[in-house]
C-alpha cells in the first residue's frame, strides 16, 4: 500500500484541482477558510516546510490508512481477522487517492480512533481520559468532514427505537459511545462553523455548502442519464441566486415549485448511486488536468487510455465485491448481537443507512461514501469488543465469536 501509494504519487504527480486545489490554496490561511476543519491544519504541517503538494499528500494520507490498519488488526478479536482485512482490502483499492490532497482519509482516521478508545479496554488510561480523547478525535473528524456531523445524528436517532425496545439491555459501553459521538459531532460542527464565522467569507461559504444540497436535491434531475444527484452548473448558479433568501426559506420555495412525485422521482432515482456508490480513487488520479494533459499529448494516447480503460474495469468490479463484503459484515454483525438482545448490534447497520439516508438529500459522489465502507468494518470489530467487555463485567451474554 504504502510503495504503491508513493509510487503512483512520484509517477504521474497529480496537481491540485477542483476541491483540491482550495484544501492546498486554504493550508495555514484561517482568512481563506472554507471547509476542511482541523484537518485542514495537520495538511499545513508539511506544506510549511516547503513540500510538494503530492508529498504533503502522502505525508497525510499514508499513515492514515496505516494507522486506521493498526486500529482495524487491534479491534478485530476473530481468529482469522476478516474484519482488519476488509479494511486492507479497502485501502488498497484506493492506493491511487494516496497521493491526491484530499482529507477524507484523515477524517476517517480520526473517527476510527474514536472507536478505538470507546472500545479497547487494554489502556492503561482511565475510561474517563479515554472518552474525553475519543470525544476529541470525533470533534477532530467532524470539523474536518461535517458530512459525519449528518451521518451521525441519522445514526443517533435511528438508534433511538433500537434503544427503547432492548432499554433493559442497554450496556455501559453503549452508553458511552452514544454519548461521545453525541457530544463530538456537536462540538465538530460548532468548531467548523466557528471557523467559517472567523474568516468573514460568508457568503462563499453559504453557496459552497448549500450546492450539496442544490445538487442533490432541489436542482437535481430525475433522469440517470442526466446524472441525477451530482454536482452540476445548474446547481451551483442556483445556489448562487438564493443567497438573497434565509435558506430556510429557499429552500421551502424550491419544494413548492414542484409536486411531491418529482422530488420522490428525484430521490428515486439517486438510490442506485446511493447503495452502489461508484469508485474514484483511478479516476480522481488519472483526470488530474495535467495528468491528462500529459497523456493527450503522447503519441502512444490511445494505448495508454486502452490500458486506463481496463484498470478501471478491474476496480470497478473489484470495489463492487469490497462493498458488498463490508455491507454483509455489518448485516452480520447485527444478527449476532441483536440476537443476543445488545443493542451494540445495530450501530454499523445503523452506520450504513445513516450515510445512505444523508445522500438521498445531498449530493452523491464516490469519494463521500470513503468513510462508509473504510469505517463500516472498524466499527463492527468495535462494538464486537464492546459486547465481549459487557459478558466480561456481568455476564449477561454470551460471548460473540
Amino acid at each position: 500500500m504504502v510503495v504503491g501509494g508513493a509510487a503512483l504519487a512520484v509517477w504521474w504527480s497529480p496537481a491540485p484541482h477542483s476541491d483540491w486545489l482550495y484544501y492546498w490554496q486554504a493550508a495555514g490561511k484561517p482568512d481563506d477558510y472554507v471547509r476542511g476543519g482541523l484537518g485542514l491544519w495537520l495538511l499545513a504541517l508539511p506544506k510549511a516546510l516547503g513540500m510538494s503538494p503530492e508529498a504533503s499528500a502522502l505525508a497525510v494520507n499514508l499513515p492514515s490508512s496505516l494507522w486506521l490498519l493498526v486500529i482495524a488488526y487491534r479491534l478485530d478479536a476473530g481468529r482469522l481477522k476478516i474484519l482488519a482485512q476488509l479494511v486492507a482490502l479497502y485501502l488498497l483499492l484506493i492506493v491511487p487517492f494516496a497521493g491526491i490532497v484530499q482529507l477524507d482519509l484523515v477524517a476517517a482516521a480520526g473517527l476510527g480512533t474514536a472507536y478505538w478508545l470507546l472500545a479497547d479496554e487494554g489502556f492503561r488510561l482511565k475510561r474517563d481520559w479515554r472518552f474525553g480523547m475519543a470525544v476529541a478525535c470525533v470533534v477532530f473528524a467532524v470539523s474536518t468532514k461535517p458530512q459525519y456531523a449528518l451521518v451521525l445524528w441519522a445514526l443517533l436517532a435511528l438508534s433511538l427505537p433500537v434503544a427503547w425496545w432492548l432499554r433493559h439491555f442497554l450496556s455501559p459501553g453503549f452508553h458511552r459511545v452514544v454519548l461521545a459521538l453525541l457530544a463530538g459531532s456537536i462540538l465538530g460542527f460548532a468548531v467548523d462553523m466557528g471557523m467559517r464565522v472567523s474568516s468573514g467569507r460568508t457568503e462563499e461559504i453559504r453557496t459552497s455548502s448549500a450546492v450539496t444540497l442544490y445538487g442533490g436535491l432541489l436542482v437535481s434531475s430525475d433522469q440517470p442519464s442526466e446524472g441525477c444527484g451530482y454536482w452540476s452548473v445548474e446547481a451551483a448558479k442556483a445556489a448562487k441566486e438564493d443567497l438573497h433568501k434565509p435558506l430556510s426559506q429557499a429552500v421551502l420555495d424550491r419544494l413548492q415549485a414542484q409536486p411531491i412525485g418529482h422530488w420522490v422521482s428525484v430521490v428515486w432515482c439517486k438510490v442506485p448511486e446511493i447503495l452502489s456508490p461508484p469508485p474514484y480513487a483511478l479516476y480522481w488520479l488519472i483526470e488530474s488536468p495535467n495528468i491528462r494533459a500529459h497523456i493527450d499529448a503522447r503519441p502512444d494516447r490511445e494505448q495508454i487510455n486502452a490500458v486506463y480503460f481496463r484498470a478501471l474495469e478491474v476496480e470497478r468490479k473489484a470495489y463492487g465485491w469490497a462493498r458488498g463484503l463490508i455491507i454483509l459484515a455489518c448485516i452480520w454483525t447485527a444478527l449476532v448481537l441483536l440476537r443476543r438482545r445488545d443493542p451494540l448490534g445495530a450501530l454499523p447497520l445503523l452506520w450504513l443507512i445513516g450515510f445512505w439516508s444523508v445522500h438521498m438529500v445531498f449530493e452523491v459522489q464516490g469519494r463521500y461514501f470513503l468513510g462508509l465502507f473504510v469505517l463500516a468494518p472498524i466499527l463492527c470489530a468495535a462494538v464486537a469488543r464492546l459486547a465481549l467487555s459487557s459478558v466480561a463485567t456481568d455476564g449477561r451474554m454470551a460471548p460473540v465469536s
